[in-house]
């Protein structure tokens, strides 16, 4: 837990975009050192660390013998002064969070030929740092546990930061973070704080990095070509619900657990009501009758009272061994327990919770098939 004292440090606090460059060249800070590569982003010496660090240490409950430090950049712009720290006193240690900019330019969209100021980028690159006290060499025993389990820690309470910033300022712009939103590999770098010793090094943080996609054979163009027309022409009405799925699985790859975790359970909802709504259909029922029903009857009222009379099979929810019960656990619940209190599920509860989901669609179409003798047609959107 956050101690009730928030402490705010300044390192290099007026080196503002406009303010003269703190390498005394005389020239405003974005105009020099700003976007100069630096090889060794890591800040950490014995002199800042005994100025700007321990000063705001209470030592009496913590005395750190491990400094970490990570670098990343987060997707979005906080417009935070650079160098900015912010240093939070926790039961894991002495979070510090070092606040500076990237800019990118996006003029090479356009067919412009040149170089447009307007179209700079800026994002927030950021210094993620952990004094913990933990022997260095027990550290060196298990280091990547240790990385993970302190950017773990950082991360998290990175995203409250980030909360606060976003309700404080309104900024639509920001949202939570997860680790597959940063880039696949960092820098970060231990040091011994009684020795001094240091090592800068590399850390992956998630497996998900662009690759080239191989073009489409003749028959995957083919097949393309014709779901283009099923489509255009609304031959088939299960082809529009395939998308939340695909749109569950990128999300999660992206990082957005709670947009994952909502696709996922839109997938189910859009297959059973459009199942639901042919269903009514094949018993002769009139259109107008039909859409009465569809808004008069509830999602879980179809689950729990109206498939089994129409598909047959196992639709009990209590059923924990089953597909339905696996996704009513894993994927119906967790999804209102993220939207309806607001919680973000972790990345092992969005895992379970889109295969859970998957599995149950399974499930749904083998027992349409299973009966495709009693409904031929609506089968055949499925062949």
């Amino acid at each position: 837990m956050i101690s009730a004292l928030l402490r705010l440090r300044g390192i290099n606090m007026g080196t503002g975009r406009n303010a003269p460059c703190h390498c005394g060249s005389g020239k405003k800070y974005k105009y020099c050192c700003l976007n100069k590569k630096d090889m060794s982003p890591m800040i950490l010496t014995k002199e800042v660390y005994e100025k700007d660090f321990l000063p705001v240490y209470d030592l009496e409950l913590c005395k750190p013998k491990t400094f970490i430090e990570f670098e990343v950049v987060l997707p979005f712009h906080i417009p935070m002064y650079i160098s900015k720290t912010i240093t939070l006193s926790t039961h894991e240690g002495y979070l510090s969070y070092r606040f500076d900019m990237v800019t990118t330019n996006e003029s090479y969209k356009y067919p412009l030929g040149e170089v447009v100021p307007v179209l700079d980028i800026h994002k927030t690159k950021m210094l993620m740092m952990a004094a913990i006290d933990l022997d260095y060499n027990e550290f060196l025993k298990d280091k990547e546990g240790y990385y993970n389990t302190y950017f773990d820690i950082l991360l998290s309470h990175l995203n409250q930061l980030v909360l606060s910033y976003m309700v404080s300022s309104k900024d639509e712009d920001c949202h939570y973070l997860t680790k597959e939103m940063l880039q696949s590999t960092i820098l970060v770098r231990k040091t011994n704080l009684e020795t001094w010793e240091n090592e800068l090094s590399l850390f992956m943080l998630h497996p998900h990095v662009p690759f080239e996609k191989k073009p489409l054979t003749n028959n995957e163009f083919n097949e393309f070509i014709r779901l283009q027309g099923v489509v255009v022409w609304d031959k088939n009405p299960f082809v529009m619900g395939e998308q939340h799925v695909l749109s569950a699985k990128r999300y999660f790859k992206q990082g957005f657990y709670l947009e994952a975790i909502n696709h996922a359970q839109i997938s189910v909802e859009v297959l059973v009501r459009t199942l639901f709504e042919e269903l009514l259909k094949n018993d002769g029922m009139p259109a107008d009758k039909v859409k009465g029903t569809l808004e008069n009857t509830s999602f879980m009222t179809i689950i729990k009272k109206k498939m089994s009379s129409y598909l047959g099979g196992i639709w009990d929810v209590t059923q924990d061994k089953t597909e339905i019960g696996q996704w009513y656990k894993n994927t119906y619940e967790l999804r209102n327990r993220a939207i309806h209190r607001g919680r973000i599920p972790t990345f092992k509860e969005v895992d379970e919770a889109i295969h859970d989901a998957i599995e149950f669609r399974r499930f749904i179409l083998k027992r349409v098939k299973e009966n495709k003798k009693k409904y031929p047609k609506i089968n055949e959107f499925f062949m």
